[in-house]
């Protein structure tokens, strides 16, 4: 760690004498951006030096400027985000090497949970359109004791347009062409009014995009064209919010359709000249909160929540008739939790609560038969299971000047097993300097679908898994407009839930350990400015097998190093963005060790390291409020694939080749 620890400072001065340092007076180098306040962390505002995490705030501003198409386009340029292949065209997030596709990451939308409810993940190909977005908020750590399950390696809060960013209406379109024939296209509607009674947020789009037009080879000899027969991606969304004084009501509607025909291992042939393996995944969420403030320091929290979704729904020849939602499994969950928030005298904050949650599953198998498993007796089926949890949580934080203390914990009783996440937070902020210590247990819950599904085998000893995260970051701002960060990372996950093709069932099975460091740099004028960062992970000398490669040196699937740069210029109404991912060597599962049959053999085969490179040109208020830009996505062509975080015999997944893309956004 002490090696990191000067690589990584001495990688954070270079990067800071590589940005020139303008003189702060003058018009042409004047500070525009306010430094964004983030509630992630602890569900109240802090600057992201105060944070006990270590938080990362994209903005709208960015997000525009760099031409991000959708959230993983915004997620590639944080450190420590980088995708991988899971079945069905799935893009799974891997954060820090660690494979987080399954529960250990936990995805929202203002606040609302997003993850599937029968794995726990989500794709993030094509899905969650960059026009809808207007600020991410991230934890780039453990958030278990604030949010309980999904928040295990990381938290990723997408929020909208709110009243305070819009009033009155925004729309945005764009089209993009992939190829010679193929193409994208977005289109989103935000509107947003606030009155001193009532604040009304709602925005409404679609998406349309390909997975790549190149061809995909599975480990068996079988090859698919992709292209919009076979690799579409269809996004559908509604979010609204209203509130009036103190009662927040939210409706979410989300769906996601694309093309799934390489399967789980091998691709699925044509019927009659049919390509039927469509997959769909909704998300359908209703929210009720009420803020009571009973005194001046004193404030009650209730909150109800109910949602809907189905965990990637497939129409195959048994049921290509059927809905894409109706195809045999649903989830629910109910959650209501009570916090009672209060204010001390001496600056400190001090909440304390409790909640209940209920998971459950309905489903019917493609002959009629009953879908659900509910022991190990072969003849104990059903059409429906169920799972609760009950927990507890409570959290102090104080600011004494320069330095911040933060503990807390939740314990939660479920039906798997029992789980306890405490955290530990230590800040420092004076002057240009801040520094942070950091301790967080997350755990990550087994859903109903796991346990029960009749497509795995019954197993009734499943339990929660647990991560204990430790981090350290020091930061400094070398002008009021160049920052810098960096900070070490130590993640140690104990019996994780993995999916084990010789019992067919999920198992809590070896041990997934993470060790590394990233540093940041950000340069922020009125026209001129850009961010740099450097990520470095690698497994740490407990890690199992089947996540790793046989050297030992390196996570399946993930670079050991990636770099992201990004810079503008302004100049007129013009402004232009490069910005480029380098990706170092990577490793996924060889041919040959997806052909043994002995399903022993843990070969890899190596991947070079790649650059992908954009270009984005604004053209602001071409006409009043209208802003056009048009960009260039993965410039040189490169042939970047997604490769698959274990040995389950899935091929490296291609993506998207160099687009184009044209799109307007005019405030109304």
């Amino acid at each position: 760690m002490y090696f990191k620890f000067q690589v990584g400072v001495a990688a954070l001065l270079i990067l800071q004498a590589s940005i020139p340092v303008w003189a702060d007076n003058g018009d042409d180098f004047q500070f525009f951006q306010e430094e964004a306040k983030v509630a992630i962390a602890t569900q109240r505002e802090q600057t992201p030096e105060e944070a006990p995490s270590i938080v990362s705030v994209i903005t709208q501003a960015d997000i525009q400027r760099y031409g991000a198409r959708n959230l993983s386009d915004i997620l590639r340029n944080v450190p420590g985000f980088e995708f991988t292949a899971e079945i069905y065209s799935i893009e799974a997030l891997n954060f820090r090497g660690i494979a987080s596709d399954e529960g250990k990451s936990l995805l929202m939308i203002n606040g609302i949970a997003q993850n599937e409810l029968g794995f726990g993940g989500y794709n993030f190909m094509g899905s969650i359109p960059a026009a809808m977005i207007e600020k991410v908020e991230i934890i780039r750590g453990p958030g278990s004791a604030v949010y309980g399950g999904f928040a295990e390696t990381d938290v990723i809060n997408v929020i909208t347009r709110q009243p305070e960013d819009l009033s009155g209406m925004r729309v945005s379109g764009e089209v993009g062409t992939l190829g010679h024939d193929a193409y994208t296209r977005f289109g989103d509607v935000s509107f947003a009014s606030k009155t001193d009674n009532l604040r009304v947020a709602v925005d409404v789009g679609y998406g349309a995009s390909l997975v790549s037009t190149r061809d995909y080879a599975d480990f068996y000899g079988n090859r698919l064209s992709l292209n919009q027969d076979t690799a579409y991606e269809n996004w559908r969304h509604i979010i609204t919010e209203a509130s009036s004084k103190n009662l927040t009501l939210s409706y979410q509607r989300t769906s996601y359709t694309w093309g799934g025909q390489d399967t789980f291992t091998t691709i699925q042939p044509a019927v009659n000249g049919n390509n039927l393996e469509d997959v769909n995944n909704y998300n359908d969420v209703t929210h009720l909160d009420y803020k009571a403030k009973l005194s001046d320091h004193l404030t009650l929290q209730p909150l109800f929540e109910y949602t809907r979704n189905n965990t990637y729904s497939l129409v195959n020849p048994a049921s290509i008739a059927a809905e894409f939602e109706g195809s045999g499994t649903s989830m629910w969950r109910y959650r209501g939790e009570m916090s009672v928030l209060y204010d001390s005298p001496w600056s400190a904050q001090i909440r304390l609560g409790g909640g209940y949650i209920q998971d459950g599953v309905d489903s019917v198998a493609s002959d009629g038969t009953p879908g659900l498993q509910l022991s190990a007796d072969p003849n104990d089926v059903g059409n429906r299971a169920t799972s609760s949890s009950s927990y507890g949580l409570f959290e102090y934080a104080q600011q004494i000047h320069s330095i911040g203390v933060t503990v807390g914990g939740r314990y939660e009783d479920t039906t798997f097993g029992n789980a306890f996440a405490p955290r530990a937070g230590l800040t420092y902020v004076h002057d240009a300097f801040n520094a942070k210590l950091l301790y967080g247990r997350a755990y990550r819950i087994p859903l109903p679908f796991e346990v029960y599904s009749r497509q795995e085998i019954f197993n009734g000893n499943l339990k929660p898994e647990t991560a204990d995260t430790t981090e350290m970051e020091l930061g400094y701002k070398f002008t009021p407009h160049v920052t810098g960060k960096f900070n070490v990372f130590f993640i140690n996950i104990d019996n994780p839930i993995v999916f084990e093709g010789n019992t067919d069932s999920y198992a809590n099975f070896g041990r997934d350990q993470s060790e590394g460091a990233e540093t940041e740099l950000r340069a922020d004028y009125l026209h001129v400015g850009g961010f740099a960062n450097v990520a470095y992970a690698t497994p740490g000398p407990d890690t199992s097998p089947i996540f790793r490669t046989q050297s030992k040196k390196q996570f399946l699937a993930a670079p050991p190093i990636k770099i992201t740069l990004g810079t503008y210029y302004k100049a007129g109404m013009m402004e232009y963005a490069p910005s480029l991912n380098f990706l170092s060597q990577r490793a996924g599962q060889s041919s040959a060790s997806a052909n043994d049959p002995s399903q022993t053999l843990l070969s890899t085969t190596e991947y070079p390291a790649l650059v992908l490179a954009n270009m984005n040109i604004i053209a602001h208020d071409v006409l009043k409020s209208l802003d056009v830009h048009l960009a260039v996505h993965n410039i040189f062509n490169t042939n970047y694939m997604l490769i698959q975080a274990d040995y389950a015999d899935h091929a490296p997944l291609p993506t998207q080749g160099r687009e184009i893309d044209l799109g307007v956004t005019w405030h109304i």
